[in-house]
């Protein structure tokens, strides 16, 4: 009686087998390499006949798994990990991709084990993904920040971090290039910064921007008075002022003008814009040159051009922002000078005098830049990694340059992405 069943059984996987590759070749498709479709159903995996006719390629196992399991009435391993099929699918083709880009840093990770058994794996050899796991790029945010921010991280310094990551992304990747033991410190700063900046457009009332104003006037009074409110970004300023001792001047400074610019009105002439630039930018350079310990007075007085041109520069990329929200804030006698009305601007005016304006506000930051870098053989080398945003400020000047000076252009909104590595190259060339 078993032999008959053996037989029955056999018989009915052979004619499985014809019928399955006739009618894959007749569609025009292609078969897979190892056992037959119909071995899921009856195939003992430890006979020798299942032995000899096993697959060597571990993608034919992968084919044959959803047989496999449907037989043994239990979800395939694909699936089950990738939530289905097309899931599964798009992980490893994620996966492929993974082993194939190790592939081409096989120069600087060390040799690879790859070709067909390595291609054919369920994930990348275990070394290879040990050392993705440790690449910046791969990581996540939270991996990311911790690893930015050093092994024994607060979670006050990560959320410094993450505010400045969202928030001033230019400044996040000047701030990286710090020395570790100023990085800290200047996060602090600039996330203080990024505190202040967002008030304005986070508020319905100027009465409730003023109460936030007041709030971190009376938060740098407390810090200097060893008692910092219990605030991420309060208790790292602290811990900067206590390590760095800083002037607490420069922080009233910004407050005062950032509070005075809750008004939403527009600047009057050029030179009112760079003495808010002057309050804010360049008092918050003045701050992290005492962070990296550079008293120097051809390293201040660079640091006020470049932050007068810092100014300039963020008021014209912000112009299509507040042309969105019908507001101008661009000096009105320039404005003036060249016949341009504010509507001209909420309605996109592409005319030349509209871009003539732009030219000249332009220009003035050009201006700035130059002569913040014709004391670069006077300046401090330590200095140097404070002003390492000149790069993103001569990146938009050039891009601006190049669209014909139309502060509309799409180009101009989009995010430049080997900023990383142009820093990178600045800062080891000892330049700004």
């Amino acid at each position: 009686m078993k032999l008959v069943n053996c037989q029955i059984k056999y018989s009915l996987s052979s004619y499985l087998d014809k019928y399955i590759f006739r009618r894959t070749r007749k569609e025009g498709g292609e078969t897979a390499w190892g056992p037959p479709i119909s071995a899921g159903l009856f195939w003992n995996p430890q006979s020798r006949r299942a032995r000899r006719r096993r697959p060597r390629c571990r993608g034919a196992q992968r084919h044959l798994a959803p047989f496999r399991a449907a037989s043994a009435g239990r979800q395939p391993a694909a699936e089950k990990w990738a939530g289905g099929p097309e899931e599964a699918w798009r992980g490893r083709r994620a996966r492929g991709v993974g082993v194939m880009a190790a592939s081409v840093l096989g120069s600087t990770c060390g040799p690879l084990r790859l070709g067909v058994t390595g291609l054919c794996r369920r994930r990348p050899p275990r070394g290879l993904w040990a050392r993705a796991r440790r690449l910046p790029g791969l990581a996540g945010s939270g991996r990311s920040v911790a690893a930015a921010s050093g092994s024994g991280a607060s979670g006050t310094d990560r959320y410094c971090l993450e505010l400045l990551r969202k928030r001033d992304y230019e400044g996040y990747l000047c701030s990286l290039l710090l020395p570790a033991d100023s990085r800290s410190s200047a996060f602090a700063l600039r996330a203080f910064n990024v505190e202040l900046a967002q008030v304005k457009d986070s508020v319905s009332e100027k009465t409730i921007g003023l109460m936030r104003m007041e709030f971190w006037r009376k938060t740098v009074d407390d810090i200097y008075s060893d008692n910092p409110p219990q605030q991420p970004v309060a208790i790292e300023l602290w811990k900067a002022v206590k390590r760095h001792n800083l002037t607490k001047r420069w922080l009233m400074k910004i407050i005062d003008e950032r509070e005075k610019n809750l008004d939403d009105k527009p600047y009057r002439n050029i030179q009112e814009l760079e003495n808010y630039a002057e309050n804010t930018q360049s008092s918050l350079l003045y701050l992290t040159l005492e962070i990296l310990g550079v008293k120097d007075l051809h390293a201040d007085h660079a640091a006020s051009h470049i932050g007068k041109a810092q100014g300039i520069v963020t008021c014209l990329r912000a112009t299509p922002y507040h042309g969105s929200r019908r507001r101008v804030f661009l000096p009105m006698e320039i404005c003036m000078l060249h016949g341009v009305s504010q509507e001209d601007f909420l309605r996109q005016n592409q005319a030349k005098n509209v871009r003539d304006v732009i030219y000249d506000i332009a220009s003035q930051a050009h201006l700035h830049l130059k002569h913040a870098r014709s004391f670069h053989k006077s300046v401090p080398v330590k200095a140097f990694p404070a002003f390492l945003q000149t790069v993103a400020l001569e990146d938009y000047l050039k891009k601006i340059r190049q669209v014909d000076f139309d502060i509309f252009h799409p180009s101009l909104q989009q995010k430049n992405t080997l900023l990383p590595l142009s820093l990178y190259v600045q800062s080891w060339r000892k330049r700004y």
